[in-house]
Parts: structure tokens; sequence; C-alpha cells
């Protein structure tokens, strides 16, 4: 396991979880006094296979080439995720996209790019199975009943599930602040656990 203490990921039980929205609150709140790199990671199972988002895709993970690929985005502005966190005010923003039997591989040198230096917040599932960061939140849209596959295999790494309604979350962004460069959650012990069924 590499351990990534500056770190603080971000996963999702599904679509439309909130996650970058949660992602880009806190950049635009703690990059007036820190220097935050944000980072997405998209792990591939088939490099012919489904896209991992659901539907027919876009095309970027099938013209993978080799076991990994690290990019760091440069355009402001636009809809990807990787371009809100930008704009959100983070200092470098890095995407990693991975075939899935060199996660481990493709983790290692993704840390190494970032480094310890700054605080993160990446948005993962599949890497908190290599990676152990400072805390793991798992993000669900209030609706959802079930959770996808990526999520499942790691819910109880979980730090605490925090719940989006669409408009807010029940864990206030404005409890988790920097120190040093390392995240700290306050305001409310992180003690809930998601089950292990499956179901949320």
């Amino acid at each position: 396991m590499i351990h990534a203490p500056n770190m603080l990921m971000i996963g999702s039980c599904g679509r439309n979880s909130g996650k970058t929205t949660f992602a880009c609150e806190l950049l635009k709140r703690l990059t007036v006094h820190h220097e935050i790199v944000a980072a997405k990671v998209t792990t591939i199972q088939e490099r012919n296979g489904t896209c991992p988002r659901g539907g027919e895709g876009c095309g970027v993970c099938a013209t993978l080439d080799g076991r990994f690929c690290i990019t760091e985005e440069t355009l402001r502005g636009g809809t990807k995720d990787t371009q809100r966190l930008l704009a959100a005010g983070a200092a470098r923003v890095f995407w990693l996209r991975v075939m899935s039997e060199h996660l481990e591989e493709g983790a290692q040198a993704f840390i190494e790019t970032i480094g310890a230096r700054c605080p993160i917040v990446c948005e993962s599932n599949s890497l908190r199975t290599k990676v152990e960061p400072a805390f793991f939140l798992l993000f669900c849209g209030s609706g959802d009943k079930t959770i996808k596959a990526s999520a499942g295999a790691v819910q109880q790494y979980a730090d605490r599930l925090v719940v989006f309604d669409g408009t807010r979350f029940d864990l206030d962004p404005a409890h988790v602040a920097i120190m040093g460069n390392r995240w700290t959650i306050g305001g409310e012990a992180i003690t809930c656990k998601p089950s292990t069924t499956g179901e949320i």
C-alpha cells in the first residue's frame, strides 16, 4: 500500500454524486491560503471495453497507449472535471488513465509525479485499493439505492459516506481544512462507515 498522508481522496457511488462540486468548493475556499494539486483517476478494465462512465463514451480510454498515461490539464472554464478543478483554483491538475492490471504501477508513478509537497485532492474509487490517503470520502446521491462496482470494492475503506441531495452535502465543506500540508476534518467525528452489503 502506498501511503499518501497529504491526499484527500474522493470516491463516488455513482454519477452525479457531487464529488467534483465538493472538491471545487474546497479549492475555491482553501487555495486562498494553500497551494493545492487536484487529480483524477480513470481505471480501464478493458482497452476496447465499455466506457467506465457508461454509454458509448468519448474514445479517450480506448486510445490509451501502453499501461498508463499521466496528463496535465491546462484549459480552464470547460465542463470536464479536470477543467472545473483547475478553474476552481487548483495549482495544477493531473489525470491518470490506467489499465486495471497496472493500477499499482500507475499509482506509484502518479504519486511521484504529483509529489508530497502540496496537499492533493484526488477523485477516484479504484486508487484506494493501492493508496492510503489521509481521508477517503465516498459520495452518494440521496436517491441512490445501489452503488457501482468500483465503489463497492472500496466502501469498507471509506472514512465517511457523504450524501448529496443535489444542493447540499451532509458534510459541510467548511469542516474540511488543511494544516501544514495535511488534511483535517473537524466539526464532526469521522465514524460513519458505509454498509458492506452493496446497498446504501
